[in-house]
């Protein structure tokens, strides 16, 4: 036992704390302390000590741990739970190139915000700014976990400076219904030469194509949204349409895609009106489709987002059309945009976080746009 009782001529009976102990650098030591009057007063500064003692060495454990240590930590503890697969691969992949083997293996204490801002001041003579800003990103979720579990007392990130972007802003397509129409058509048609275009299997599959084509048309869902539709997703009496989950695909093959309803961030989760056009060509569908995926093979099966972006780059270029996907959710948000509806609306319809990332990235007017709504404004004004 540590704490002792000692006699004394002037108070009679004593306490004394002497405690056998080892450093933060592993070197016993000796620490002796009397005169207390009491043996919970005694006994709690033996506690203190304890814990002094244990909380030196957590420091000096946690001053030992790199960048790498805490972002594997934040990955395992956090991370996995909290981002989707391709997310994590994306995360993963930008550590392992550009992280992991240089400044990762830095103690996690000693990146101050000079050294942050170094690093990055190297990296900008090599690489563009998309990429120094993915760097970022990791940079960022880990000296937030840091922060936030107390392995540092200040995040160095809110005071990091990129270089400047010059270059010129890319601007997001679009793609006009007439040119829409010529791939929905094309992607439908079942090629007599082609052995695997020449059943009803294949024509099934083709329409299922166009099908997954006009709802990212008319409602602006991403490709894996799209393709982990059911039917029970749809009520065609009130018009509406359940998002609660995606397909899992990056890294997969065909046969390993699967649905989760971990989809990109929670605003995606949610029940949207659709279109009394769009929910007559689904009531049309699914009197020919006889499975419960509302995109699916003949078989039922479900489809890879890569199969039919596949797809869709083969036709698109024998058309002479620039198109992906994605392209539609631009043209849902800017059309929306374009016909005057609330940006509040719009962000929720395109399920997104704020108003800023709706207009500014999906919604880029044209200069023929930006003279029609000046010319309305200002064309009965007489000076």
């Amino acid at each position: 036992m540590t704490v002792s009782k000692i006699k004394s001529k002037k108070y009679g009976i004593t306490y004394q704390v002497d405690v056998r102990y080892k450093d933060e650098l592993g070197i016993a030591k000796r620490h002796i302390k009397s005169g207390f009057l009491k043996s919970k007063d005694a006994k709690k500064y033996e506690q203190d000590f304890f814990d002094k003692i244990e909380l030196n060495n957590l420091k000096t454990q946690l001053m030992e741990k790199t960048f790498n240590d805490i972002y594997e930590e934040y990955m395992e503890l956090e991370g996995k739970h909290k981002y989707a697969k391709s997310t994590l691969n994306y995360y993963h992949v930008n550590h392992q190139m550009y992280i992991k083997d240089n400044i990762g293996n830095k103690k996690l204490t000693s990146l101050k915000y000079k050294q942050v801002q170094k690093y990055f001041n190297n990296l900008s003579k090599t690489y563009n700014i998309p990429t120094l800003r993915n760097i970022r990103k990791i940079f960022a979720v880990t000296f937030r976990y840091a922060l936030k579990h107390g392995y540092i007392k200040e995040n160095p990130m809110p005071y990091l400076q990129l270089p400047k972007d010059n270059r010129p802003k890319v601007i997001s397509k679009t793609i006009t219904d007439d040119d829409l129409q010529k791939i929905v058509q094309s992607i439908q048609t079942v090629d007599k030469y082609n052995p695997y275009h020449r059943d009803m299997d294949a024509k099934f599959t083709s329409s299922a194509y166009a099908i997954a084509i006009l709802i990212g048309r008319y409602t602006g869902l991403r490709v894996s949204e799209v393709l982990a539709l059911e039917k029970s997703d749809f009520n065609f009496e009130n018009k509406t349409m359940k998002v609660q989950r995606r397909i899992e695909y990056a890294g997969l093959r065909k046969s390993e895609v699967y649905l989760t309803e971990k989809l990109k961030s929670k605003n995606c989760h949610a029940v949207l009106p659709i279109s009394n056009q769009l929910a007559e060509i689904l009531k049309k569908w699914f009197e020919i489709n006889p499975y419960e995926y509302v995109i699916c093979n003949y078989k039922g099966k479900l489809v890879h987002p890569e199969v039919l972006n596949k797809r869709i780059r083969d036709v698109s270029h024998s058309l002479g059309i620039h198109f992906h996907f994605h392209m539609l959710r631009h043209t849902y948000a800017t059309e929306l945009i374009m016909s005057d509806i609330n940006p509040v609306v719009v962000k929720s319809l395109m399920r997104h976080s704020s108003v800023d990332i709706t207009v500014d990235t999906y919604t880029h007017p044209d200069n023929d746009a930006q003279r029609q709504a000046v010319d309305q404004v200002y064309s009965d004004i007489k000076l």
